[in-house]
């Protein structure tokens, strides 16, 4: 009963796993679809409003500087100098108005503060000429060429006005202004509104944009040169805002007045909106594009002025938005960086844009344009392809929990068995296995239980494996000890005694021959060297000689001297810095790999490659011998390749030994970086014991 329940647990674990599974992936999937999605649309519609922002920009900018060439190309024209000087010469001829004469002129004032009216007598005669007897209305006086009572005046205007009035009306300029030097006095407009012959530095004109424009053109040291106002309500144009463009007239290398230009918003709105065209502009249902100035107000009309969705705050009643209509802080804070940029942020009505905005390179304005483009309407794609997510999530959901209850049943089933036969294992019985009943995930478990079946009973038995192998260590011990006792005995004590019989006869009163100084001499010679061979073989001196590359290319040599074939030696790097335990340990798993192929393999080729690497240090020993087959089960492993791999396994290293029948053995030892670099000390002592070798490294060579 626990079991079924268990079981029943686990299946029901197995669904909700696979569902979970199922859902997070179509989650996963979705989330990153949709942001994906919705950082390219972003950034598509970032790049569609900078592309708009850019295009404007270079079109408000044409226009402004083609204002400029206007400007200076006509205060230098011969018709504008020679007009300016006629109209001076032509102002005193005006006959000055008499009390009570301007009724009618008054009218045109009605509706203005009184300090606007104007006191000179020449000024109201000539307004009253051109505005209060005008009979075209405001905004046609233009049209009128000539008007009695003015004296000369009338007549210098018929020669002059067709020709700057022509000019005016071709480039779209709402007035054209001729300014004298002295007075600061308007001599001609082409509009005729009431600024027409006002002195600019008398109040209130002082105060107006146009008057600074005519000090500062003044103040300009050379020609080609002009200066910029920007716009500002101007009350003689029923405080529309105007913007003006000026330049100096010269003639003969001096200043003799101004030649002065108002633009009218209208003129930029249309650059600006497209004449309305928003979606052939590519701005759909609620982009816009504006100018804001560096008092952050704007410029430009808005979308919801000239038709479409607003972005921009106004103040109640106010018939326009330009110079009234102030951005939104975040925008102030972004234009005032200088720079172009694209940020999300939100409208006077909280409601989310995407906007993008770039400087105005206006000589005289600090301006910024910016266009815009609500969220919603930006991302809509994006909620589309969310809803559509939605629904595909709860369809795959529904098919991963079919799928995943099929599954478990199929999964539960084979479970027991496992089960059972882990029981057995827990007691112990290691013959337990499980039949493979098909080729999936459930058969290779199968498998993989049983072979783990078959590596316990291998361990089991390598116990006493390692009791042998002990047992033959120690016997190999005393039979190594067993031969150099003989050694000791039958050779050297010998020898020894020869010598002490040798010397005795000399003590005893021999006649002394130097013959016999020879052969004694000899036979101590010949015994140091055989003490020494004998040390040599129980603890080699020749690591600290000749160093590791030098020691290993002598055990080379005298491998081959014994009769074995010769060895490929290769060295790879400065291999005699390594320390003292890694030394040795490499030296003795060489001796030990050459002894055991001169005893076992039979080989004809043999090479050896020592190297230093980024990790450490490496060898690697090859045969082309007999080889062994290591999973044949009356293979055993021999005390030589145990000694290897305990001796690199003691230095953290590893030690991996390859061979098949026919197929020759390889070795391959690694030992990490940080036990291969040798203390100060070592090197020091290594450096003042070591015979210089000619040949720590280099190419391939045969020892």
């Amino acid at each position: 009963m626990g079991v079924k329940v268990a079981l029943r647990s686990y299946r029901s674990k197995l669904q909700a796993a696979f569902v979970s599974l199922g859902m997070a992936a179509v989650a996963v999937t979705g989330w990153e679809s949709s942001e994906t999605a919705g950082r390219a649309l972003r950034d598509a519609t970032y790049e569609r409003l900078t592309a708009i922002a850019e295009t404007k920009r270079r079109e408000v900018e044409r226009y402004f500087q083609d204002v400029a060439n206007h400007v200076i190309a006509l205060s230098s024209d011969e018709s504008a100098i020679e007009a300016l000087e006629q109209f001076e010469l032509a102002w005193p001829t005006i006959p000055p108005m008499r009390a009570g004469q301007d009724v009618s002129l008054r009218g045109e004032y009605a509706a203005l503060p009184q300090e606007w009216y104007p006191r000179d007598p020449r000024v109201q005669t000539l307004q009253a000429g051109w505005l209060a007897s005008n009979p075209h209305p405001a905004g046609r006086r233009h049209q009128l060429l000539h008007t009695p009572g003015l004296g000369k005046y009338g007549d210098v205007h018929a020669r002059f006005h067709p020709t700057l009035q022509r000019y005016q009306a071709a480039f779209g300029f709402y007035d054209t202004f001729i300014i004298g030097r002295q007075d600061s006095r308007i001599l001609y407009t082409v509009t005729k509104e009431i600024d027409l012959g006002v002195r600019l530095e008398e109040a209130p004109y002082d105060k107006t944009s146009l008057a600074r424009l005519a000090v500062r053109a003044l103040q300009l040291p050379e020609p080609e040169s002009f200066v910029v106002e920007d716009y500002e309500p101007y009350l003689p144009s029923q405080s529309q805002p105007a913007a003006f463009f000026g330049a100096p007239i010269w003639r003969r290398g001096e200043k003799i007045g101004v030649l002065a230009i108002q633009i009218a918003a209208d003129e930029l709105n249309r650059v600006m909106t497209s004449e309305g065209n928003w979606r052939g502009e590519g701005m759909g249902e609620t982009g816009q594009a504006y100018i804001a100035g560096a008092d952050n107000r704007l410029r430009s009309e808005q979308r919801s002025v000239t038709g479409g969705g607003g972005a921009i705050a106004r103040k109640p009643g106010e018939a326009s938005a330009i110079l009234n209509a102030v951005v939104p802080g975040e925008v102030a804070d972004s234009i005032r960086s200088g720079r172009s940029g694209t940020h999300l942020g939100h409208d006077f009505r909280n409601v989310p844009v995407l906007r993008s905005h770039v400087p105005l390179n206006i000589s005289g304005l600090d301006w910024t344009l910016i266009a815009e483009i609500e969220a919603a309407e930006a991302l809509r794609p994006i909620a589309v392809l969310r809803s559509k997510l939605l629904a595909w999530s709860l369809g795959i959901a529904l098919i991963v929990l079919a799928a995943a209850t099929l599954l478990a049943r199929s999964v539960t089933r084979p479970v027991l068995a496992l089960s059972a036969a882990a029981d057995r294992v827990g007691r112990r019985d290691f013959d337990a296995t499980l039949p493979v009943p098909s080729d999936d995930e459930i058969g290779r478990l199968a498998i993989s239980f049983n072979r783990m079946m078959e590596d316990l009973k291998r361990t089991t038995v390598s116990k006493r494996e390692l009791e042998v192998m002990a047992a033959r260590l120690i016997s190999v011990a005393e039979d190594e000890r067993a031969r150099i006792a003989r050694e000791l005995h039958d050779d050297l004590s010998q020898r020894l005694a020869a010598a002490a019989i040798e010397l005795g006869r000399l003590q005893q009163g021999a006649p002394v021959q130097r013959d016999d100084l020879t052969r004694i001499k000899a036979q101590v010679v010949g015994l140091a060297d055989d003490v020494h061979g004998i040390s040599r073989r129980l603890h080699t001196s020749t690591l600290d000689d000749v160093g590791l590359t030098a020691a290993i290319e002598m055990e080379c040599r005298s491998f081959f001297e014994r009769g074995g074939p010769p060895v490929e030696f290769t060295v790879e790097g400065e291999c005699d810095g390594f320390g003292r335990d890694l030394q040795l340990a490499l030296y003795r798993i060489v001796q030990e790999a050459l002894r055991n192929i001169q005893r076992h393999s039979g080989a004809d080729e043999v090479s050896v490659t020592l190297r230093r690497t980024t990790e450490g240090a490496a060898l690697d020993v090859r045969d082309n011998g007999r080889g062994f087959d290591a999973r044949d089960r009356n293979w055993r492993r021999g005390v030589g390749l145990a000694s290897m791999q305990e001796r690199a396994n003691a230095l953290g290293g590893r030690c991996t030994i390859e061979s098949g029948p026919g197929t020759g053995t390889r070795i391959a030892v690694t030992v990490p970086i940080e036990t291969t670099i040798a203390s100060d000390d070592e090197k020091a002592t290594s450096a003042a014991g070591r015979r210089p070798s000619n040949r720590p490294g280099g190419p391939p060579r045969p020892a």
